[in-house]
């Protein structure tokens, strides 16, 4: 390969790490030098969780698309955990060849199945995450020959200080992210898939407290099932769309929280699967009002049954709520009714809990969601 080519390689290689739409021609290069008919580069935590992904040439797409629910059948960290950086690792050297040949879920380094024959390498690896690159063929064609693993490290070791540097500016990017709010900001760079990827140090000592926690994963638990689900909405957005907010509590009343998401430019995109949020928790020590937007929006209730909900969480009797509404208790009571069947409650105590998700501090400034990509804070 010639220095021209190997160069070419490299400035495809940089870009493609930060923008998808150049990748393919760099994984292309490879498949053309090697002999190769797929290649893929792929980043996954040091808990085998996969945060990005790409592949290019012939491959089946639909369990390319759907390889993270193999991770329990084939678990990466039987041939990532320690491998020596730019050694090449075949087929033969993890797994036997009826393994190779049969298993449907087969994809070690890390090809998704019925591609055949494989070749790869881990180019890059800390203490989070680990980045291997792999060119695969039809198992009819047999394995690699030695000269197409000598042309592929070749593109490795043109590869590995690529991958480092491309490390090296994201790694800036996110402190540089976090560093602009501040010292004193509880806030944490999150992937999509709830995976903290980087955070400040008020972030630390709330995960050191036990109030949040990471899981075997990496991926941020709340430590409560409607929490958890609450985040993973906020992160899968409406129609993809990245951001939102709601508030959860710990042991007392007044131990409650604010968690406020907004999307922020991809940090990673090799594999056109990255999305990153920046992700705010605030405990919340003044007055709170519910959000009865957010409360409408989660329940379809009427304008009426949200202020009913927000008189009956500022702790008003029924005989009050009519009062202040100006209509008989039975009114009231068949608001409270229709309330409980829209939250699927049987108390109004119940009303009252469900509600306080949607409690925030009065004139509290968080970030809010408009069109992907956008935020406003007001």
């Amino acid at each position: 390969m010639s220095n021209h080519t190997l160069d070419t390689f490299k400035e495809l290689l940089l870009e493609g790490l930060c923008d998808s739409d150049v990748l393919p021609r760099a994984l292309e290069m490879v498949n053309a030098h090697c002999g190769a008919e797929t290649t893929q580069l792929i980043s996954v935590s040091d808990a085998t969780f996969i945060l990005d992904s790409a592949v290019e040439g012939t491959v089946d797409r639909d369990l390319f698309q759907n390889e993270q629910e193999y991770l329990a059948v084939n678990p990466r960290t039987r041939i990532l955990a320690s491998r020596e950086i730019g050694r090449i690792i075949r087929d033969h050297e993890v797994a036997d060849e009826e393994t190779v040949a049969t298993n449907a879920a087969y994809q070690e380094l890390l090809i998704p199945a019925g591609v055949g024959q494989f070749a790869g390498t881990v180019l890059a690896s800390d203490d989070s995450t680990v980045v291997a690159l792999a060119i695969a063929r039809p198992r009819d064609d047999g394995p690699f020959s030695d000269d197409s693993i000598a042309r592929f490290s070749q593109m490795v070791r043109a590869a590995i200080p690529v991958t480092h540097l491309a490390g090296r500016i994201v790694s800036r990017q996110e402190t540089s992210l976090l560093d602009m709010f501040g010292r004193q900001a509880c806030v944490a760079i999150l992937h999509k898939s709830g995976t903290v990827v980087r955070q400040s140090e008020q972030f630390e000592k709330l995960l050191a407290s036990g109030v949040v926690r990471t899981d075997g994963l990496g991926r941020l638990d709340l430590l409560s099932d409607e929490s958890n689900r609450d985040l993973a909405l906020t992160l899968r957005g409406q129609s993809n769309a990245i951001g939102g907010r709601f508030s959860f509590a710990r042991l007392r009343p007044e131990c409650t929280y604010i968690c406020s998401v907004t999307p922020v430019p991809p940090i990673a995109h090799f594999g056109a699967r990255s999305g990153h949020a920046v992700l705010f928790i605030d405990k919340l020590t003044s007055v709170k009002s519910l959000d009865q937007n957010l409360l409408r929006q989660t329940y379809s209730l009427t304008s009426a049954e949200c202020d009913v909900c927000e008189r009956l969480y500022a702790s008003q009797t029924v005989a009050e709520i009519a009062t202040a509404r100006a209509v008989a208790t039975s009114t009231v009571k068949t608001l409270l009714k229709s309330i409980m069947q829209k939250m699927v409650v049987n108390r109004q105590a119940e009303i009252v809990i469900k509600s306080s998700r949607f409690a925030f501090n009065s004139g509290m400034s968080v970030p809010v969601q408009t069109n992907a990509g956008d935020k406003l804070y007001g």
